[in-house]
């Protein structure tokens, strides 16, 4: 079945789903618990607030971290540029991407980082910082698999995050919900496929072009649909948070007149 472009933006207007996170994570470790892994900005300090980022920190090229858990990324990059041109310190804090939202509402956290699509859902529920990256869903499978979009992935066995916009997706397009299986992080979906107990995964674009770069001897390959309409990416805040949210969106603005941005996303991509 041929999906065109109006009837998939329709699809994912029609979604209660939000949006997701895609990571990339440069050991093969599953994320550790959040309160394991707290790394301070590496901006030198400022005199300006502290803010407290959550991430998944596995969203390769985004944000990662290598195996002595320093952190590092395309998000990492340009929250640290943010910071030094507002005045104010960041530190960053692994969460599983279920539940993360939670720690804004329970005062655990201050910002949400990794791959967070901007859906006019959470624009009402928190503070939506303006678009600082474009991606969309896309396939990851085996070289001589015979998937060729997201028509075939009904009778296939498919790897996604829950509560992702990806796994909105996934549904859409599977009757068989013993045929989907969940994982929390994108490099465990990734394994999934590698070894062989799934055919494909579902996620987002940056993170899974990643994998297929940095994991080409694994004989996979990422499938990307023309007619899937782009999705942005916000940083996501408390809705009452006014003064931060403002604060990010002057700086993004800066760093893209200045050509910081150029500079962080030449950098990555």
């Amino acid at each position: 079945m041929f999906i065109t472009k109006r009837s998939f933006v329709l699809s994912l207007l029609m979604m209660s789903v939000a949006a997701c996170s895609d990571k990339a994570e440069t050991n093969t470790a599953a994320p550790k618990a959040k309160e394991e892994l707290v790394a301070a900005a590496s901006a030198a300090p400022v005199n300006g607030k502290t803010y407290r980022v959550v991430s998944e920190i596995t969203f390769a090229p985004f944000i990662m971290r290598d195996d002595k858990g320093a952190i590092s990324g395309f998000e990492y990059d340009l929250l640290q540029a943010i910071a030094a041109k507002e005045g104010f310190n960041l530190t960053f804090e692994a969460h599983p991407w279920k539940g993360i939202f939670k720690t804004l509402s329970n005062n655990e956290a201050d910002i949400v980082s990794a791959g967070v699509s901007a859906t006019d859902e959470r624009k009402q529920q928190w503070g939506v910082t303006n678009a600082y990256f474009q991606s969309a869903p896309a396939i990851l499978v085996k070289k001589d698999s015979p998937i060729q979009g997201f028509a075939d992935l009904q009778g296939r066995t498919v790897s996604v995050k829950p509560g992702t916009l990806s796994e909105g997706i996934v549904k859409q397009h599977h009757k068989d919900k013993k045929q989907i299986m969940n994982q929390e992080t994108s490099w465990l979906l990734v394994k999934e496929v590698i070894g062989g107990r799934a055919d494909a995964v579902v996620d987002d674009e940056g993170p899974l072009k990643y994998y297929e770069k940095n994991y080409s001897k694994e004989g996979i390959r990422v499938i990307v649909d023309a007619n899937v309409p782009k999705i942005d990416y916000g940083f996501v805040v408390r809705k009452t948070d006014t003064e931060l949210l403002n604060q990010l969106n002057d700086g993004l603005a800066k760093l893209k007149q200045d050509g910081t941005y150029d500079q962080i996303y030449r950098k990555y991509f």
